[in-house]
């Protein structure tokens, strides 16, 4: 099968399953919209109600497996202070790639956020201090893909298995639209950086290949943690809903930096200068969003240059280590998704469509161009009002400088995944997931994945 008839083929089996999905996904949603009179979540008076405790109730129905500490966690949080940990766990199958076996491993994921303000501090002002640890194998070095199939895989480190200290970020407002901010930043979070409401969650929450959850073309611009700052602007005149406002974010931080490395970092070598813009839409009466931004990293690059999210240790093995070196290198990303069947009363309860589309300096990056579409929902089904799913579609287009130097062993890459994520109790979630990856290297075969993933809040 050639290159052309493979990508007729997975686009083929990508269109049946959006099909069947829709089919199967429309009549909940539609059925919801007419009951919005009866299930109306803002009084006749138009105020809200109070929200509910999220730590209190019983095993079933609380949101954090420990609970409420006896009433302690929630005075804590009244007091601006919130202690999370989430535990990542996956059990992975390859049949073809590289190398058929299954492989158990999973991630921690510990967070402390503090509220200035509720601290009787100072308003605006915020603190975020994350670490995680990963711990077991991944499938990732045997499906013969150069993108992990398992996100979760390749952080904070792939490999490394000991706790990393990757995010200590203070930000403070100076008004209700301006604010700075400044630390260990991290660039991959479950709310910003290429950030998509049914294609992002870090692997953890919703699609488990590293295609779906970032843009490829930015990992050897953008490390995943580095010392920086940056400044966040907010309008919410440009945004159809002034609670979700649209948002300019423009940061700087080191071009090298690595989970781990506290507190400070060889800046020798370069910066990285992003900028991200994020405006909320709503054609149709339905919520959308697009996102643009762009990234320069200043530091020097070869072709086969490597970023440890990307595996091509095994394909360069070998190779002149002396490459022709670049001065700097630059990428451009985009993203959007829009819902195409929303409930009236709870319009993130529905189903739609997303993109993404990636495109970086071939003499200095393996991806030239990125591109990939799919729909994904949540609360399709009667009864499932916190399920969420997804089915995607990816290409992934190697850059000609790269396949000078390894063309016998390198292609083009695409695939697809699909996912569906059961809330078992708020915070119990269990999602299968299978993956078909025809991938770049050519030595292997058409990779198909199979595999579970079990989150826990505590």
């Amino acid at each position: 099968m050639n290159r052309q008839e493979k990508v007729k083929w997975f686009m083929a089996q990508f269109n049946m399953v959006c099909i069947l999905v829709v089919l199967l996904g429309s009549g909940g949603i539609v059925k919801a919209e007419t009951q919005a009179s009866d299930q109306n979540s803002v009084s006749s008076t138009g105020t809200e109600p109070a929200a509910p405790n999220p730590y209190a109730g019983d095993i079933w129905h609380r949101s954090k497996l420990t609970g409420d500490w006896g009433g302690e966690r929630t005075k804590l949080a009244e007091k601006g202070i919130t202690f999370d940990t989430d535990w990542i766990q996956t059990y992975q199958g390859v049949a073809g790639g590289k190398r058929q076996l299954w492989k158990y491993g999973g991630l921690f994921e510990y967070t402390i956020k503090l509220d200035f303000q509720k601290m009787g501090l100072w308003p605006g002002a915020f603190l975020e201090i994350g670490a995680e640890n990963q711990y077991g194998q991944f499938i990732n070095r045997n499906t013969g893909a150069m993108i992990p199939a398992n996100t979760a895989g390749v952080f904070p480190e792939p490999g490394q298995q000991e706790v990393y200290l990757d995010k200590v970020v203070f930000t403070q407002f100076f008004s209700e639209t301006f604010g700075l901010f400044f630390g260990k930043l991290t660039t991959i979070t479950e709310s910003a950086g290429d950030w998509n409401p049914f294609a992002g969650g870090k692997g953890n929450t919703q699609f488990m290949n590293l295609s779906f959850v970032s843009n490829p073309t930015l990992l050897t611009m953008v490390p995943y943690s580095s010392l920086g700052g940056g400044a966040v602007f907010l309008f919410p005149n440009l945004s159809p809903n002034p609670k979700q406002p649209a948002m300019f974010t423009i940061s700087m931080l080191g071009a090298a930096g690595q989970p781990g490395e506290w507190p400070w970092e060889d800046y020798s070598s370069g910066t990285v200068t992003a900028g991200e813009l994020t405006l909320p839409t709503n054609f149709f009466g339905k919520p959308g969003g697009h996102l643009l931004g762009a990234a320069y990293n200043s530091k020097d690059f070869t072709a086969i240059g490597q970023d440890p999210r990307l595996i091509l240790g095994d394909i360069l093995q070998g190779l002149p280590p002396n490459l022709q070196k670049h001065q700097g290198s630059s990428g451009f990303y985009y993203n959007f998704y829009q819902y195409l069947v929303s409930d009236a009363n709870n319009p993130t309860r529905g189903w739609g469509i997303f993109g993404r589309y990636g495109l970086a300096d071939q003499s200095t990056n393996p991806i030239a161009n990125f591109y990939s579409i799919g729909l994904g929902g949540k609360g399709t089904f009667d009864g499932r009002d916190k399920d969420t799913w997804g089915i995607g579609y990816f290409y992934t287009d190697i850059s000609n400088d790269f396949l000078k130097i390894v063309q016998r062993r390198f292609g083009d890459s695409q695939g697809f995944e699909a996912f569906y994520n059961i809330e078992v109790t708020p915070w119990l979630h269990i999602t299968p997931d299978f993956q078909v990856i025809d991938p770049s290297n050519k030595q292997a075969d058409i990779a198909y994945v199979t595999g579970l993933r079990v989150k826990i809040d505590f």
